[in-house]
This record gives structure tokens, C-alpha cells and sequence, in this order.
């Protein structure tokens, strides 16, 4: 008898299978409950683990410990059970005679287009310690930008979630006795305070039934984001945010150039990485741009051109950048300098963002506040003046 860790029965038996071991029962140890079925999706490889592994097998590769041997030592260190999987899985690839792309082709779930063409560019040149060194860089960098952009929004949230939170309670425990009191002195309360008053009312009678309707209506609108209709709809109106819109914009605008660039200067088609560069970007319209931009090398268009039809999307610099990319013969190296220059923005931006959040935040939170007492305090203090 004994226990593993898998995300269904059917990698359980395949990991136990690898073990060499002879499965005569397998019982769940606890089934999968409605929380499970909601959250399932976000309890897979986190960025810091994909990071993590990168950064590992890139130093046993350095270190001129074999590919495989590589791989069954992270196999047997990974505590993740899903990254324990694939990594089984890939071991299993390759013993069966598959390169490591290709291998790495069948664990999309764990590894995009980018990284899989990058590991066929480094099988091509025979330099797979130096392409896993720079997706060791490229996954950490890209973990610390998602880190910080969620970091970025826990601030605030936790702000204005707590204010809510305790605004709610005041309101709900006050508006009956506010109403009470106005009612025994047979006084017409000012217009705040009756707004106070019938949100206090109704949240009292209605809230549980607009708490769950609102949590409803947010995972719904969750799902609609994960189907395709609506992720172009998502990633239109994302770019058209105030203030964070021309952000993501050139976060999109670096991962773009910073793929194409790497996967040009590996020796892969031109048009196959414009392809994968606008995947990498996870942003509907940018996969679209580098989708048309690939049939439009195809049709003998030129990269700056193209890019030039674009200007909501790709900065005139970009195109600017790549005409004398190809004017010169040095596409690679003109796309991997517009990645430089539009990180280089991204953490400008982010840190102004950071530095004005903060005191905005408090003026805002203070008028809630000031409105708050004001609507509650106020009349009360002004009924006690009048007895």
C-alpha cells in the first residue's frame, strides 16, 4: 500500500508504471468538489515553477550533465505533481527515440511555441546550453513581470476591498437605527443620509441574494473570457484602458520584438517566428498582426511595411526599426533593441504607477471616508443641536 500525488487516475498509473511498479488497486484519496471544478484550472505550473525548472535543467546542462540524465534528476527533486508528470512524460519521449522538441511539442500545456522552437534552433546549431540559458533569463523575466503587475493590484484592491467591506457593515448595522431616530423626532433626513439610509435597507434585505448574483455573474463572465470569443474580446478592451492599455501595449510590443528577434538570430524562418513571436505575446490581436505578417513576407511584402499598417498596436519606431533592420541585413538585432527600449518603458512605467497609486489612493479613500461620516455624523449632530 502507499500514495502518489497525480492529477487523474490515468497519470497516476503511468507514473507508478514508470516505477516499474504493478497497479492491483487505485483509489482516490479525495474527490474533486465544486471548488476544485472552479479553481482546477489555476492549480497547474505556476510561473515560478516553470521559471525554477528552467533555471535548473539550463545549470545541469551547463555543468555537461547528459539531456536525459538531466531531466530524471529534476524528475526526481519536482514536488509540483503536474510538473512530476510531464516531466515523466517527457523522459518517456525521448527513451522512445523523440527529440527533445518534439517531446516538449506534446507538454503544450507546460511549454508554448516559443520555447519549443527555441529548443529546435539549439538542436539545429548544437547549442542547447546556451538557448536553455537564455529561456532560464527569458521565464524569470517574464515570472518578475507577472509578479509585479499582480503585485501592483493587490495594493489597491486590499484599499478599497477593506473599505468596502467595513462601509458595508456601517451602513447595514446604522440605517435601521438612523431611520428609528429621524422617525421618533419626526425629522426629514438631508439627501446623503437618505441615500445612506435605503442602500442600508436594501442591502440588509437583498445582500446575500446580490452577494451570490454578483459572484455568479463574475465567474461566468471568467469563463466567457476562456473561450475564444471571449478572448478577443478581452484582449480588445484591454488595450484600451486608460493609463494601463499603453502599458500592456508595450509589454506585448517587447515580448513580440524579443521573440522574433531571438528566433530569427536561432536560424528559423522568418516567417515562422513572426508566427510564434505574436503566440508568445498571449494577446489575441498581436497572434493576428503576426499571423498577417507572416502571409505578407510569403507575398515578398517587407517586415516594416506591414508592421507599418499597424500604428494602434506597433509604435512608429518599430517599423522605423525594422526597415533599417533590413536596409542593413540585421533584422535580429533591430528587433532585440525595440524589446530592450520597450522593457526599458514598461519598468518606467510601472514604477510611476507605483509611486502616484499610493497618494491618489489615500485622497480617494478619504473622500469615501469624509462622505461616509459626513452622511452618518453630521445629521446626528445636527438633531442634537435642535433638542
Amino acid at each position: 500500500m502507499g500514495s502518489i500525488e497525480a492529477t487523474s487516475f490515468d497519470s497516476a498509473i503511468k507514473t507508478l508504471g514508470g516505477y516499474n511498479l504493478f497497479v492491483m488497486e487505485l483509489t482516490p484519496v479525495r474527490e474533486k468538489n465544486w471548488l476544485d471544478q472552479i479553481l482546477g484550472h489555476r492549480r497547474g505550473i505556476s510561473g515560478k515553477d516553470l521559471s525554477l525548472f528552467m533555471r535548473q535543467f539550463a545549470t545541469l546542462l551547463e555543468s555537461r550533465v547528459p539531456l536525459a540524465d538531466s531531466l530524471k534528476t529534476l524528475l526526481a527533486q519536482a514536488t509540483n505533481p503536474r510538473l512530476k508528470e510531464s516531466l515523466f512524460d517527457l523522459v518517456s519521449d525521448l527513451d522512445a527515440g523523440l527529440s527533445l522538441s518534439q517531446a516538449m511539442a506534446r507538454q503544450s500545456h507546460l511549454f508554448n511555441e516559443f520555447y519549443i522552437q527555441m529548443v529546435r534552433s539549439g538542436e539545429i546549431s548544437g547549442r542547447m546550453e546556451e538557448v536553455f540559458s537564455y529561456l532560464a533569463d527569458y521565464a524569470e523575466h517574464q515570472y518578475n513581470l507577472t509578479s509585479k503587475a499582480k503585485g501592483a493590484a493587490v495594493y489597491p484592491a486590499f484599499i478599497l476591498g477593506t473599505f468596502l467591506v467595513i462601509g458595508t457593515l456601517i451602513t447595514v448595522s446604522l440605517a435601521p437605527q438612523m431611520a428609528g431616530i429621524f422617525g421618533e423626532f419626526e425629522k426629514s433626513p438631508p439627501l446623503m443620509t437618505k441615500i445612506l439610509i435605503s442602500i442600508g435597507q436594501f442591502l440588509a434585505n437583498w445582500g446575500i441574494i446580490v452577494a451570490v448574483a454578483l459572484v455568479g455573474l463574475i465567474l461566468a463572465f471568467l469563463n466567457y473570457l476562456r473561450t475564444p470569443e471571449g478572448r478577443r474580446f478581452g484582449d480588445f478592451w484591454l488595450l484600451r484602458l486608460p493609463i494601463f492599455g499603453n502599458l500592456y501595449r508595450n509589454i506585448y510590443v517587447a515580448r513580440f520584438c524579443e521573440t522574433a528577434g531571438t528566433l530569427i538570430r536561432g536560424a528559423i524562418p522568418i516567417t515562422n517566428a513572426f508566427e510564434v513571436a505574436g503566440s508568445a505575446t498571449g494577446n489575441y490581436l498581436f497572434e493576428k498582426i503576426g499571423n498577417e505578417l507572416a502571409e505578407g513576407i510569403r507575398k515578398g511584402e517587407l517586415v516594416s511595411a506591414v508592421l507599418a499598417r499597424y500604428p494602434n498596436y506597433f509604435p512608429p519606431m518599430v517599423s522605423q526599426m525594422a526597415a533599417i533592420g533590413e536596409t542593413s541585413g540585421r533584422l535580429d538585432d533591430l528587433m532585440l533593441k525595440v524589446a530592450v527600449f520597450y522593457q526599458a518603458e514598461v519598468e518606467r512605467a510601472f514604477s510611476s504607477i507605483l509611486d502616484i497609486l499610493q497618494p491618489v489612493l489615500i485622497i480617494l479613500v478619504g473622500l469615501l471616508v469624509g462622505l461616509l461620516v459626513a452622511a452618518v455624523l453630521l445629521p446626528i449632530y445636527q438633531l442634537a443641536q435642535n433638542i
